[in-house]
């Protein structure tokens, strides 16, 4: 499957920004970790994109989901949050965003070795 390089930048770019957004959300959760009654948020985008990409869909106009998890009680008083979940799911993005952050430093790397330039 060949994808052009301006659809390439764009999913990195909706890749970092889903990133961003899913710190938000583990933050928020961590945040009321202690209220009761919170339910976590989740974002859903992975799939999406890979539908997008299967099914040959407009890949550029992807949305990732935001929803809230209702279904699950992790204590008594009605709050789902796993705070242990949380830290590893906040430092999985973490990982995650480094390496779409590498990934847009090497396509961009590949046109200024072309254009003459040294690689920085």
């Amino acid at each position: 499957m060949f994808i052009e390089d301006n659809l390439i930048l764009k999913i990195i770019e909706t890749g970092l920004d889903v990133a961003v957004l899913r710190h938000n959300i583990y933050s928020t959760n961590i945040a009321n970790v202690d209220t009761p009654g919170y339910k976590k948020y989740r974002v859903e985008f992975e799939e999406i994109l890979k539908n997008a990409l299967e099914g040959n869909a407009e890949v550029s106009n992807i949305e990732p989901k935001v929803y809230r998890v209702t279904e699950t009680s992790f204590r008594n008083d009605g709050n789902n949050v796993n705070l242990d979940e949380e830290i590893a799911l906040i430092n999985q993005n973490f990982l995650k965003y480094q390496a779409l952050s590498q990934f847009a430093r090497w396509h961009f790397d590949r046109y200024y070795t072309v254009l003459g330039g040294r690689k920085r």
